[in-house]
């Protein structure tokens, strides 16, 4: 009887393991895309507080004879840029933040040099990075203040979720 069972308990072993595994039908669901975020108007008339990191792909020192823009120039800028729309800026010191400005600013170790800016927040994470430097520049003041303009014009113009599937 024992020779019996343990017999068994091998040919079952046996048949199984050379049986093919039977294919598993998993209906695959596409994953439902993020929804889409609000259109931002333009900002008018607001006290926006801001954020300022820079990130320097190289040794960054002040040039000879002059010398590189600095957070302050930023803020300065912003609100000469904002004044004609009733906004104006100022660096967090305790208060809630409306925007991170991060700009990060390459040199070829020619003194060529190109760069971008990352704007984020006003309650939705990442908005827009923009980039120059197609063609390099040779100060990092014209370059900074080139790349707020083009930051700037999202705070001015508003913006939307650039994806084809969202309001636009």
């Amino acid at each position: 009887m024992k020779f019996r069972v343990l017999a068994g308990m091998i040919a079952l072993a046996f048949l199984t393991g050379c049986v093919a595994p039977q294919p598993r039908h998993y209906a695959r669901r596409k994953q439902a895309p993020a929804p889409c975020t609000p259109v931002i108007a333009p900002i008018r008339n607001s006290h926006l507080i801001v954020v300022i990191n820079y990130n320097y792909a190289y040794n960054a020192k002040d040039p000879v004879g002059g010398r590189a823009w600095h957070k302050e120039d930023v803020l300065d800028y912003l609100n000469q840029l904002g004044r004609a729309d009733g906004n104006s800026f100022a660096e967090s010191n305790g208060q809630p933040v409306n925007f991170y400005i991060t700009y990060t600013l390459n040199n070829d170790g020619q003194e060529h040099f190109t760069g971008s800016v990352n704007l984020a927040g006003w309650g939705q994470g990442q908005i827009t990075t923009q980039y120059l430097g197609q063609y390099p520049y040779a100060s990092t003041v014209k370059l900074t203040s080139d790349l707020t303009d083009k930051m700037y014009a999202y705070i001015k113009g508003g913006w939307h979720d650039s994806r084809p599937n969202c309001p636009h």
